[in-house]
């Protein structure tokens, strides 16, 4: 089954990798252990062409079902055109209060979007954000992979 599901989700990320006018989409896998190492920060790079329109940036989470953490400690870093670089830190909430994941779940994968900025003005030029986790131990567990959408405001 995980077999099945990281080739789905390996030709899901190539397909939409392609990027069109105002939008990004790439999301990369950790392999069959499922382990988010902590020296694994991803980083995705993303040119902007129109900076009449606002984006939404949104991070995506994918892991395992009945995942063992209600939250992990997410890093981020947003690098604009200029070379400007501003840090965030967010705690992902993967579940709620009485423990439902939060995700959208289908099998044994669950995927989580978290809206990173919203109707967000952008200006032209290549981005870079890049994702870590700061989770204490050397990697993360059950992580099947992360990903940023990144798409104009209609």
């Amino acid at each position: 089954m995980k077999t099945k599901t990281l080739l789905l989700l390996s030709l899901f990320a190539i397909l939409t990798s392609c990027s069109k006018q105002g939008q990004f989409s790439q999301f990369d896998t950790f392999g069959e252990e499922n382990r988010w190492q902590k020296s694994d920060a991803k980083t995705f790079e993303f040119d902007i062409t129109d900076d009449s329109k606002l984006y939404n940036l949104t991070f995506r989470f994918s892991h395992v079902y009945d995942y063992q953490f209600a939250s992990v400690p997410i890093n981020f870093s947003i690098e604009n055109p200029a070379g400007e670089k501003e840090d965030h830190t967010i705690n992902l909430a993967i579940k709620d209060d009485n423990g439902k994941e939060l995700g959208e779940c289908a099998g044994d994968v669950c995927d989580l979007n978290y809206k990173v900025e919203e109707n967000f003005k952008l200006q032209k030029g290549k981005y870079k954000i890049t994702f870590s986790h700061s989770f204490e131990g050397p990697y993360l567990p059950n992580v099947i992979g992360i990903g940023l959408n990144v798409e104009s405001v209609k």
